[in-house]
């Protein structure tokens, strides 16, 4: 009976300070939990709300007057950037003529920043410019620079259902509110995304024509825009690096 007592008790002891266990973890764990879930929150809701995880639900309604501040605050969040294209388009629906248009040419950078294409061009730009200058061909850099833009087709579709018809006076009226190097990089963006859903990204840009007769709406959108840069590159006395690239991706012709 004494060696049965002894046992429990040793038993109890045993059980007992396994028992504690538990309740150190929670009180050593729970802070930490509190802590971590606080953190996120604080930085999802007060110092960095572009960073949640529905980029769509923290961007405000889009207007003329508040786009500049939208581009400006997305410029380096692609999920962003391409949120805010679905914002623009929902914007321009509604909006007056004028204001319409100001929607729209802020779309060629949204579109530019949401691609991934600004970036990837940006930091091609020392091997892009060398082989420019050696008269090289540019086609496979750009095709090493788009390999892999999770988000160039989306962004291209949201693109194109923001912009108006090539040779309207909408379009035109767009084009008035656009600088040449959104409109060129814009281009470069359509152009890429179809290139890229071709499977072969040197093979399409290789062939294409700039002046086929068989052009989808995104190429031929893509050429209107890639004409108009280049227009207003001549327009202020030269070309410039990305009037170079437009012709050197067949988008114009020399």
């Amino acid at each position: 009976m004494a060696k049965k007592r002894h046992r429990l008790i040793e038993e109890r002891s045993f059980i007992r300070p396994m028992a504690v266990i538990p309740r150190l973890v929670l009180l050593l764990v729970l802070p930490l939990a509190i802590s971590l879930g606080s953190c996120r929150q604080f930085f999802t809701t007060s110092l960095a709300p572009w960073a949640a995880r529905d980029p769509a639900s923290l961007i405000p309604p889009v207007t003329a007057s508040n786009i500049d501040d939208l581009l400006a605050q997305t410029a380096n969040n692609p999920a962003q950037a391409l949120a805010l294209l679905d914002k623009i388009a929902d914007a321009v629906a509604t909006a007056s003529a004028a204001d319409a248009a100001v929607l729209q040419a802020a779309a060629l950078q949204a579109a530019s920043n949401a691609s991934g294409v600004a970036t990837s061009v940006l930091s091609n730009a020392g091997t892009l410019l060398n082989t420019l200058q050696s008269n090289g061909d540019i086609i496979p850099v750009i095709s090493d620079a788009i390999a892999g833009l999770s988000n160039l087709a989306p962004s291209a579709t949201a693109l194109a259902t923001i912009l108006p018809a090539p040779n309207t006076p909408a379009f035109d009226a767009f084009v008035a509110q656009a600088s040449p190097e959104d409109l060129a990089m814009a281009a470069i963006v359509l152009l890429a995304a179809e290139a890229q859903a071709s499977g072969g990204v040197e093979n399409y840009i290789n062939s294409f024509d700039p002046n086929g007769a068989s052009l989808s709406d995104n190429e031929a959108l893509a050429v209107a825009l890639a004409e108009d840069a280049a227009a207003a590159y001549a327009a202020s006395g030269g070309t410039g690096p990305l009037a170079d690239i437009l012709a050197g991706l067949n988008l114009t012709t020399p």
